[in-house]
């Protein structure tokens, strides 16, 4: 793998998963020139934790925004301080089968952004909880459908790209929308994209942001529909 790689890791209340999320990052990323995570003033105290791994490890930065919100502008903050040629990034609580993470490193090169799929062969969600299972494939197929793109898992969450990518695709939106955004944009741009396949599991521990009750849920699902919309109606008018 040629370059350089910055990995971003988006905090909040993600103090129980956190130190096993960083080793895995430097035990199976390749080429590792830092991990920088951005937490937003977390009152689980996930920022002192991730204070006290930085003493132990120079390559690991802490990145606190004390009244900011928001996982996209959480990266975008983290994309701005990255020193890497790539950018690699992942959920606090990011579960999959050992190995995933170096196999989509080592196969990096010929691509400009390169992502975990669910829905590509070999992939699966493998998440216990169904209704989220059935919602993510309900959304990708209708945002494929009305967006007309290639890629098939459009809120993975899960990529690199190069770091100049980030000059001419901005993230915008609310939550995990972004993504969808970022991966229409990059299609629309010509920039070269792969889906590796990997396993989606369930959290070990913590909570999730989307589905800690279904109001939460529903509301979440009514951001994601009406940003896939927008971007629908932005490309019928361009």
């Amino acid at each position: 793998m040629h370059g350089d790689v910055s990995v971003l890791i988006p905090t909040y209340n993600e103090r129980k998963v956190i130190s096993d999320t960083v080793g895995l990052i430097l035990k199976e990323v390749v080429n590792l020139k830092e991990i920088i995570i951005v937490d937003d003033n977390s009152p689980d105290g996930t920022g002192e934790l991730i204070g006290e791994l930085t003493k132990k490890n120079p390559k690991i930065k802490l990145i606190s925004r004390l009244d900011k919100k928001g996982l996209p502008g959480a990266l975008a903050e983290g994309i701005l301080n990255a020193n890497g040629e790539i950018v690699l990034w992942l959920d606090a609580d990011f579960v999959s089968v050992p190995g995933v993470i170096t196999w989509m490193c080592q196969s990096f090169d010929s691509y400009d952004i390169l992502l975990l799929s669910r829905y590509v062969p070999g992939g699966r969600d493998g998440r216990r909880e169904k209704i989220r299972v059935l919602a993510s494939k309900a959304f990708n197929s209708l945002a494929n459908f009305l967006l007309r793109t290639k890629t098939k898992d459009l809120t993975s969450g899960y990529a690199m790209a190069r770091r100049g990518i980030f000059d001419k695709i901005k993230f915008d939106g609310i939550c995990g929308e972004y993504f969808t955004g970022f991966i229409y944009k990059a299609e629309k741009s010509g920039f070269k994209i792969k889906e590796i396949p990997y396993i989606c599991l369930s959290r070990q521990r913590g909570v999730s942001k989307t589905s800690a009750n279904l109001f939460q849920f529903a509301k979440y699902c009514v951001i994601y529909l009406n940003y896939a919309l927008k971007l629908k109606f932005y490309t019928s008018c361009s």
